[in-house]
């Protein structure tokens, strides 16, 4: 159970570091944790968080003895679980005219990445290294 909950607390890392990368790297006007690396991180793990809690925890309890014990539907289970809130949140923005096309695209694609990279390091956390070696 250790494992579990220490691939809970670390899955959004790499996707929360790369899209503070990002924000360094390409500095924008904005206002809030769309200024600073830090923030970003902070502020995307916590969203990643609340996304485990509500959705990932509670299916990974529920089909956790049937699941394959390979990457791929980890991975993608990921980043379907980030996709769905994501789509709801970019929903009204959308419909008002307020995002760009490119806004819409570079969202969805840094969530559908985040999301599949957060589920296979949560796959590499909870699976031991001689079940790892034989997928």
């Amino acid at each position: 159970m250790k494992r579990i909950a220490l691939a809970f607390l670390v899955a959004p890392f790499l996707a929360a570091f790369i899209q503070s990368v990002v924000v360094a790297a390409w500095p924008k006007a904005g206002k809030g944790v769309f200024e600073h690396p830090a923030s970003m991180f902070v502020a995307i793990c916590l969203l990643f968080y609340l996304v485990e809690l509500i959705l990932a925890l509670p299916l990974y309890l529920a089909v956790r003895k049937r699941l394959p014990r390979r990457m791929s539907p980890y991975g993608l289970m990921g980043a379907l679980l980030v996709l769905l809130p994501v789509i709801v949140g970019l929903g009204v923005p959308v419909a008002r005219g307020g995002l760009s096309a490119y806004q819409v695209i570079y969202n969805l694609a840094f969530f559908a990445i985040g999301g599949f990279l957060a589920g296979m390091v949560f796959w590499r956390l909870t699976t031991r290294q001689t079940e790892a070696a034989l997928s």
